[in-house]
């Protein structure tokens, strides 16, 4: 009878504790149920293409179920790729070797931010594009080619043949054809 004592006291202290965190959540709602609770907000898929203010580099960010992707290119020899996310409307993204990021603030119709690539540091703000406006790309085993297409039709992107980076061809819009750079004739 002596050892009992012990065990009675946990089975007390175990239901103390059942009912206490039974109470909690009785009394204190769910964050994410609670009514009027912020949850992160999924844009629909959208693309955003313009200029920075300098008008020296061209942006384009495409938004797709919280994943985000972006170009960066000033249509001679300096461009980035990046990948990121969208939490809440706001888009961060990095290149994959680390030398260009974008942070931004999104919505529905347009994307405001700070860039950098190499050395360069802008401010930019973009609109919506709609089609045929947006961010292309097309590669093969030499090259690897991105335009960016802004809402006016003007094109700029950069064929980039075993990292010699030229001008982009201009990209059929109808076919979606372009003439491949390959480093050997343009």
């Amino acid at each position: 009878m002596k050892h009992r004592g012990p065990l009675i006291t946990l089975v007390v202290v175990l239901g103390a504790l059942v009912l206490v965190l039974s109470l909690n959540d009785a009394l204190i709602p769910n964050q994410a149920s609670a009514p009027g609770a912020t949850r992160p907000r999924v844009l629909p898929t959208s693309v955003f293409a313009g200029k920075d203010e300098a008008e020296k580099m061209t942006v384009a960010i495409a938004v797709k179920d919280g994943k985000a992707v972006g170009y960066l290119c000033d249509g001679r020899s300096t461009e980035a790729w990046l990948t990121g996310t969208e939490v809440s409307g706001h888009v961060t993204l990095e290149a994959p070797k680390g030398d260009a990021t974008v942070y931004a603030d999104v919505n529905r119709n347009s994307v405001a931010g700070v860039a950098v690539v190499g050395d360069y540091e802008f401010d930019f703000n973009i609109d919506r594009a709609e089609p045929p406006a947006g961010l292309y790309r097309k590669k093969d085993d030499k090259t690897t080619i991105g335009w960016i297409i802004l809402p006016d039709g003007r094109q700029v992107g950069i064929a980039n043949t075993n990292g010699t980076k030229a001008p982009a061809p201009t990209l059929d819009l109808k076919t979606g054809e372009a003439d491949l750079v390959t480093g050997e004739t343009r």
